[in-house]
């Protein structure tokens, strides 16, 4: 037992954690990095503002003093191991290192050098009349790449698709490959999927009246343009459609993310809406009940997945 006048002491109430990065943009230069700490940071609400600023430690063969050594060289969604200095307060967190994990790696057929198009314009050729494609033709023919991963991401960053940011690109794709479970088609999206009972699509559409039949919405919408609803291009276009018409889906708020986690948990709460995560006793998962979702984690590791994809 520790007796009552030492523990104030350092080291007496040693706390440890286990967190993900989420930034490495130290305004101090110190190499400092913000990490979202399992078990008190959980809940999505809590920003990457309201993250306190971790120290790393670093080798005693670099300086250790102001302008000598090297940086850490740990990157966003490292996971790390470490301390809190100020032991149960948990207010000054010391980073030891980082700890390999399992990511979910998304497959790719081989294909030409990624070459996005220029920002702000169409992702479909004007020159092109799409009611004269074959419905079997109009991804190949309306989306620019070569699979329809790289197809939703290059529509995304255009005008016609939003002028989403890479990183709000990446986040909506990210949440979609969890939706239509990329796994089952060899790691790429399917606008075919019928993951759900009465939903479909990248998106999982449902046709629940008590949701607002999505799914019919976007049967009706993509019959309005000429085009089957079966389709990648009249799924991203009910996408941004959506989006563009409906502010409480979160577009204002995906658009001025800052970062991968923060985009990829706007969507998945404001547009996606999966339902919530229960452990074996029917309750809800993580420290605030109210906010823990179906994959949660997987999503954010399918946005980074592709984020560097695309960015690298």
């Amino acid at each position: 037992m520790i007796p009552v006048n030492r523990s104030e002491f350092y080291g007496d109430d040693t706390r440890w954690f286990v967190g993900r990065v989420i930034s490495v943009n130290d305004p101090l230069e110190m190499g400092r990095v913000k990490v979202r700490i399992v078990g008190i940071h959980d809940n999505p609400e809590i920003t990457v503002g309201d993250l306190p600023w971790a120290q790393v430690v670093i080798p005693i063969t670099e300086g250790g003093s102001s302008g000598l050594g090297a940086s850490t060289g740990i990157r966003e969604q490292a996971q790390v191991f470490g301390i809190f200095l100020d032991g149960l307060h948990s207010q000054l967190p010391l980073v030891f290192g980082s700890m390999p994990k399992y990511e979910n790696e998304i497959t790719y057929e081989e294909s030409s050098p990624f070459q996005a198009p220029a920002a702000g314009t169409s992702a479909i050729d004007p020159a092109v009349n799409r009611n004269t494609i074959p419905p079997d033709r109009v991804d190949v023919e309306l989306l620019f790449g070569n699979t329809n991963i790289e197809r939703s991401y290059n529509f995304l960053i255009t005008k016609e698709g939003g002028n989403l940011t890479e990183i709000a690109a990446s986040a909506v794709i990210g949440n979609f490959c969890q939706e239509s479970d990329v796994r089952t088609n060899k790691g790429d999206l399917n606008p075919l999927a019928t993951v759900n009972p009465g939903s479909f699509g990248i998106g999982q559409w449902n046709s629940s009246s008590s949701g607002g039949n999505r799914l019919g919405g976007l049967q009706s919408f993509a019959a309005s343009i000429n085009l089957s609803y079966t389709t990648l291009y009249a799924q991203l276009l009910w996408t941004r459609k959506e989006l563009y018409t409906l502010p409480y889906y979160g577009f204002a708020e995906l658009k001025s993310a800052k970062t991968i986690e923060e985009a990829t948990l706007i969507f998945m709460r404001k547009y996606i809406r999966p339902t919530y995560e229960y452990d074996e006793y029917g309750k809800i998962k993580g420290e605030d009940r109210r906010f823990r979702r179906k994959a949660q984690e997987e999503r954010i590791d399918f946005a980074f997945e592709i984020y560097r994809k695309f960015n690298t």
